[in-house]
This record gives structure tokens, C-alpha cells and sequence, in this order.
């Protein structure tokens, strides 16, 4: 999906910015890492699930009453919907949460000319048609790359729910693994449950732009996360997690007042911000082994200084990640090394030059 221009300059370590003020499984799916059967499962589910749900939304109530739902909330999970509720939802994949989410162009129109998609197998560069369903049953290709001008309702088994369940996932897992400790907060609140008396300094994220792409519309909202980085102690890794819900398109500047580091999770005044994307090949699971197999041990970077050892575990996590991940134009977006606690940054521009930010240091009082 984005550029991989600069993969060696971040590879090198140097630093990204300057403080100042039914269809068969296609070759290159990303199911196919689970084994062609996984991706052909996939499809048959998406292909019962879309056909499933056409059917259930003939009912002009059944149907208005889910689309309110999902203009006011965004993805719904099947599950939820006990219209569209499918008893083999197993068959998405045991990491899986099927969902449906709407693409609703302006002035679309009655209701009436719904449709359901899925997005196909493979390479989504090479997609020419997507499949798709009108609420008699008929099946209508559309163009992979011009969205239709009636409303969509997209079938989706790997989206955002499937993203945020992995995420907490993998923030357990990496606390399990000894690469993320306890927050100093949720310690004292432990202890005692009176209200906090002291602040800390965190870093806000006050603007992200993502550069343009051709993603075909099928694929919905971009869904992005990162992983913050640097150390405790004698160089001990600590690695975190962190959505980034509101980041939907390329091309857009958003401007989210988010705070991304929590500056009492590190030792030293100095972390890195790598941002990724999140896709059907994503397993958080696989990610998390990646990750502590790749960073190491609390010790392996003892003795260096710490500098060096924070841009060291950043492109450890890069050397983490799948080769697909780069050479298929998915998932690794950009990374920003060594932003410092106290420096604000404009207009920051990643390493890989697909990312542009703002940041600044932000006090959170105490109440």
C-alpha cells in the first residue's frame, strides 16, 4: 500500500526528523500464509455470509434499523446482529471477528439499492471486480477501483474488531514476555485507589497525514497502529502497542490531540514511533513471537549506550516483520526514531517518508 523508498534509511538507524518548536485462494493472498485451505475458507464464508445477509435485508426494517446502527457506530460484528448472526462464524478463522461495515457515498439514495460485497482473494493490486449482491439474490460485479454511487454493506472476517481483540492480545503477550511492565499509575491505583496527586509528561500526537495510495474501496478505512519503543533500566526493552482508530484515509490530515507515549513507561528521554497497518495477514499472535524472538531478552542490550540501544530496538521490530510485509506494499508504514520528551516536532516527516506528524510534549495533570 505505501512506498517503500526509504527502507534501508530506516534499517540504518538514522533519525526521521529534526526537534523544533467463492472464489479459490490467488497467489499472494494474505490468508495464504495459513495455508491455501485457510484462504479458500475465507471466501466461502465472506461469499455464504454476503449472500446471507442480502437476504435478510429485503426487510425494510431489518435493514434502516442496521444502517442507523452503522452510521452511529461503524463496523458492527455479526454476532451482534441477530438478523445476519451465522452459526458457523468458525468458519472465518479462529482469529476472526466477522463484521459488516458501510460505505455510503452522498446522496445515494432509497435504501432499497443496497448492496453486499466482500473484498476477493489476492493481491489487491491485481483485483478488477469485486463481488457482490443486490437484495434479490443477484449477483452484481463492481469495479475494484470506481466505487459504485449506491450504498455498499461490506462484509469484512479480519477488520477493525479483529484489530482491536488482537491488539489487547498482543499487549498481554508482550507483558507475559517481559517486553512491557505496568504502568506506574496502575500500580499506585493498585495500592491505594485514591485519586492521582502527581502528573506526568506524555508526548501528543497533534496532527498525521499518510501519504496517498490506490487502495481499491473495498479495503474501507485504513486501520493503523503503532508500536512505541525504547528502554528501562540497563537497556531492557519496553514495547507498547497503541491504536489509532481515527486514522481512516491517506491523503487526510487528522488532527487527533492523542497521546502516543506516556513517558513513565521509559527510563530515558527518548523513544521511537513505528506505524503499521493493519490487513487480513496481520496475526498478532505470530506478531508478538516476531517481536521477542527479534528484540530479545531483558539484557541484550545492556552496556550500549542508550541512544544506540533505543534506535537498535526500533529496527529490530522492523527486522521482526514479515518480508511480505515490505516487498507487497502492505502493512509497514514508517517509522520515527528517537523522538525526544521534551522536543515538539512540525510537520515531521518519517524515515520512509510515508508519514508526516506533529508532536508535542504535553503535561497530564493530576485531578
Amino acid at each position: 500500500m505505501y512506498s517503500r523508498c526509504a527502507i534501508l534509511l530506516t534499517m540504518s538507524g538514522m533519525l526521521g526528523c529534526v526537534a523544533g518548536a467463492a472464489e479459490p485462494a490467488a497467489s499472494g493472498d494474505p490468508q495464504a500464509a495459513e495455508g491455501p485451505d485457510r484462504a479458500a475458507t475465507t471466501q466461502r464464508f465472506k461469499h455464504a455470509a454476503a449472500v446471507r445477509t442480502a437476504a435478510a435485508l429485503v426487510n425494510a426494517t431489518t435493514r434502516n434499523h442496521l444502517l442507523e446502527e452503522l452510521r452511529r457506530a461503524g463496523p458492527v460484528a455479526l454476532a451482534e446482529i441477530p438478523a445476519l448472526a451465522m452459526d458457523d462464524l468458525g468458519d472465518a478463522g479462529p482469529d476472526a471477528v466477522p463484521e459488516v461495515w458501510l460505505r455510503e457515498p452522498a446522496a445515494s439514495g432509497d435504501s432499497a439499492n443496497l448492496l453486499v460485497a466482500y473484498a476477493p482473494a489476492g493481491d489487491d493490486r491485481r483485483w478488477t471486480e469485486i463481488p457482490a449482491y443486490a437484495l434479490d439474490g443477484t449477483r452484481v460485479v463492481l469495479d475494484a477501483r470506481q466505487p459504485p454511487e449506491v450504498p455498499v454493506l461490506v462484509i469484512e472476517t479480519h477488520g477493525r474488531l479483529a484489530m482491536l481483540r488482537g491488539i489487547d492480545a498482543a499487549n498481554t503477550a508482550l507483558q507475559r514476555a517481559g517486553l512491557q511492565h505496568p504502568r506506574v499509575d496502575a500500580i499506585a491505583r493498585q495500592a491505594a485507589p485514591a485519586a492521582a496527586t502527581t502528573g506526568r509528561w506524555t508526548t501528543r500526537l497533534d496532527s498525521i497525514r499518510l501519504a496517498n495510495d490506490e487502495e481499491p474501496w473495498i479495503s474501507g478505512a485504513a486501520e493503523i497502529y503503532a508500536i512505541t519503543s525504547s528502554v528501562i533500566g540497563d537497556n531492557g526493552p519496553e514495547l507498547r502497542i497503541v491504536d489509532m482508530p481515527y486514522l481512516d484515509n491517506d491523503g487526510t490530515t487528522y488532527t487527533p490531540h492523542q497521546i502516543v507515549i506516556d513517558w513513565t513507561d521509559y527510563s530515558y528521554q527518548a523513544a521511537n514511533i513505528q506505524l503499521f497497518e493493519h490487513d487480513d495477514s496481520t496475526n498478532y499472535q505470530d506478531l508478538v513471537t516476531a517481536l521477542v524472538t527479534a528484540v530479545g531478552a531483558i539484557g541484550s542490550l545492556a552496556g550500549q549506550p542508550q541512544i544506540q540501544a533505543i534506535t537498535e530496538i526500533a529496527n529490530r521490530i522492523i527486522a521482526a516483520m514479515p518480508a511480505s510485509w515490505f516487498s507487497n506494499d502492505d502493512d509497514y508504514v514508517d517509522t520515527f526514531y528517537t523522538i525526544e520528551k521534551t522536543a515538539s516536532y512540525a510537520g515531521c516527516v518519517g524515515a520512509s517518508g510515508n508519514a508526516t506528524v506533529s508532536l508535542t510534549p504535553y503535561y497530564l495533570a493530576p485531578n
